[in-house]
């Protein structure tokens, strides 16, 4: 048996939003091996909850739903938290990945994605902190 002793005050708190149960077991033992507290849901409407009550670090979604779902969910979990969102998404077209930018994903991954690279990019996002002015609604690319 190991154990270890985690420090509240330093833990980040990392949520899930998954409709994945599988998923959610290879990320939460991640994100904890990485002395992060995970909290999962697997609702959308128990997700903006937990999102207001427990304000987390950063949050990862990785739901299957219609674009319209998927707008709502990130303008939800935006409205009540400030942490940095990254969303796994099965994009066909760069528009999808802008919509989403758009409605609040801080960072877009395209699945398939390795999760080794997905808990490296999140614990960098982790590192630069809360986001502190709104993101820009205009976007140019240039392809």
């Amino acid at each position: 048996m190991v154990t270890w002793k985690t420090n509240v005050e330093t833990a980040h708190t990392v949520l899930i939003v998954s409709d994945q149960p599988e998923y959610v077991a290879t990320w939460t033992a991640l994100f904890s091996q990485r002395n992060c507290i995970v909290l999962a849901e697997f609702k959308v409407s128990d997700a903006i909850q937990s999102a207001r009550l427990v304000s987390p670090s950063l949050v990862l979604v990785d739901i299957d739903v219609a674009k319209e779902q998927r707008v709502s969910l990130l303008k939800g979990m935006r409205s009540v938290c400030r942490a940095p969102i990254l969303m796994l998404i099965t994009a066909n077209t760069v528009d999808e990945i802008l919509e989403a930018n758009r409605a609040g994903a801080d960072e877009c991954f395209v699945k398939p994605v390795n999760p080794a690279v997905l808990v490296v990019k999140a614990m960098a996002w982790l590192g630069h902190g809360h986001r502190t002015q709104p993101q820009p609604q205009s976007v140019s690319v240039t392809l």
